[in-house]
């Protein structure tokens, strides 16, 4: 009797099991079926909100891309890089992984050390101690620009209450993620470990003394912006970050005829304020607004001052930063995007904008008049575009300032924030961006005039050779043909 029954279990268990197979494969089969017909039926993504760039584009099929393979790789990784709902799934990918207590990029660390106060000691003790480790030079300066800050300093808040009470939370203060694409999350900021090359800053600077030897009655001007790396790294990551001082120091020593622009005293003597991104590798545009500050006393034009602006903001920002660790903590804290606008000036913006294909650019649009500060709705994660947008064309400001002197900043997407504080400062702004100019820069510059040149990079591209490398070519480079400057002084001139 025994034996009878242990043979229908072996038998009904053995059926249960099959029945359980079955469904598991055809449960399986199913999925991945609904996962390539999601594939194929809905539209594939086209720009990336949580990593803020555009994603591949189809590329063109060519003989020789053909015939050496290079088509069908660019395929794969179109094909890869434009999964439907791409952001939507990385941060259900984030949310389970985190769950799980696993990352994939980093390590997660406690006893972080003490994180930076945000009180006004606390900061210039910091700057003092960064100070008596770099050049004389530099402690001087220091003191100089502490000195000439002016009295609406005082009027900026830092945080929201919110904020404030999250930074208290004992689990954001313990919190420190190092990835290994050199990005380290303390608390709830995240901050890109800073290199830097002595060898590549020193070309820095002598690119900059080529143009002005190019053009020896245009002032010349060079504003290496710090990042947030520098002022708000605990110490416990000391060994994982190279002063970004030193290297600021070390290319304002090879400058020649070039005149340095202090942006790191004007930031240094703000660190309580919201001068930097938490959840972007970007400054926020009241750091910018110090630096335009600093740059306009050293140029010596006038300044409007903050009071002179409207405050707006985008609520629940999560930046590019989210985007690089896929840290959890970044998205489960985002910050207020405050930029602002100048109410008491005139200005009209004309925008040049180049065609792109793969990154690469293939042509221009005709010129034509637009906002200089777009607006995003909260929680859109693009907010650091406000400024014109982004980087891919050439932009003109004309104001009513009546200083009869024309800048021209050749800058990285930090230099974004920049102009809109100097429009009561020149008569005329030209932008233009390292990575997108298609004429000869000696030429461009002569026909428009310009009386003044700005240098604005941030650290890390001031230490990159590839800057250098831009910089020259556009000492050399024959006009491609895409644009002419009269069609820019053809448009119309509507004001904003």
């Amino acid at each position: 009797m025994k034996q009878q029954n242990s043979k229908k279990y072996k038998e009904h268990t053995s059926k249960r099991r099959k029945t359980s197979n079955i469904v598991y494969l055809t449960t399986l089969l199913l999925a991945f079926e609904a996962i390539g017909l999601s594939l194929i039926i809905f539209p594939r993504s086209t720009v990336s909100i949580t990593e803020k760039r555009e994603l591949k584009t189809f590329p063109e099929l060519t003989a020789d891309s053909y015939f050496s393979g290079d088509f069908t790789k660019q395929v794969s990784e179109w094909f890869s890089d434009t999964v439907p709902f791409r952001d939507e799934l990385t941060n259900i990918s984030t949310a389970i992984r985190e769950i799980r207590g696993f990352r994939q990029d980093g390590i997660r660390l406690h006893n972080v050390g003490t994180l930076p106060s945000t009180s006004d000691e606390s900061s210039s003790s910091s700057t003092s101690t960064s100070s008596s480790e770099s050049s004389s030079s530099s402690s001087s300066s220091t003191s100089s620009s502490s000195s000439s800050t002016t009295g609406s300093e005082s009027t900026h808040e830092s945080s929201s209450s919110t904020s404030e009470q999250k930074k208290d939370d004992p689990e954001i203060q313990d919190h420190l993620n190092i990835t290994n694409n050199g990005i380290a999350v303390v608390g709830d900021r995240a901050l890109m470990m800073y290199g830097g090359s002595f060898a590549v800053s020193e070309r820095y600077a002598k690119v900059m003394n080529k143009y002005k030897q190019a053009m020896p009655n245009v002032n010349v001007y060079s504003m290496i912006i710090p990042t947030s790396c520098e002022f708000y790294s605990p110490a416990s990551l000391a060994g994982y970050h190279a002063s970004e001082l030193d290297n600021i120091n070390h290319v304002n020593s090879f400058l020649q005829g070039v005149t340095p622009v202090d942006a790191y005293s004007a930031l240094a003597a703000h660190t309580s304020e919201d001068i930097y991104l938490r959840t972007d590798h970007h400054w926020a545009p009241l750091g910018a607004y110090y630096a335009a500050q600093a740059f306009a006393k050293t140029a010596g034009v006038p300044f409007l001052d903050i009071s002179e602006y409207d405050r707006e903001v985008v609520h629940n920002y999560v930046g590019t930063m989210y985007g690089y660790t896929e840290d959890i903590v970044l998205k489960n804290n985002p910050e207020d995007f405050v930029y602002y606008v100048p109410k008491t000036v005139e200005y009209t913006t004309t925008y040049y904008e180049y065609e792109l294909s793969g990154g690469k650019i293939v042509g221009g649009r005709p010129a034509f008049n637009g906002n200089f500060f777009v607006r995003y709705g909260d929680g859109n994660g693009m907010a650091y575009c406000t400024f014109m947008g982004g980087d891919s064309q050439i932009v003109k400001v004309k104001t009513n300032a009546g200083t009869g002197r024309r800048l021209a900043i050749l800058k990285d997407s930090y230099g974004n924030a920049l102009p809109g504080y100097l429009f009561g400062s020149f008569d005329e702004i030209i932008v233009i961006d390292m990575r997108y100019f298609t004429h000869n820069v000696v030429d461009f510059l002569t026909d428009n005039g310009t009386t003044d040149i700005l240098f604005a990079n941030n650290s890390f591209h001031a230490a990159t050779a590839s800057t250098v490398t831009y910089y020259e070519t556009f000492l050399t480079q024959q006009d491609w043909g895409y644009w002419i400057v009269k069609e820019w002084e053809d448009s119309s001139e509507t004001a904003e």
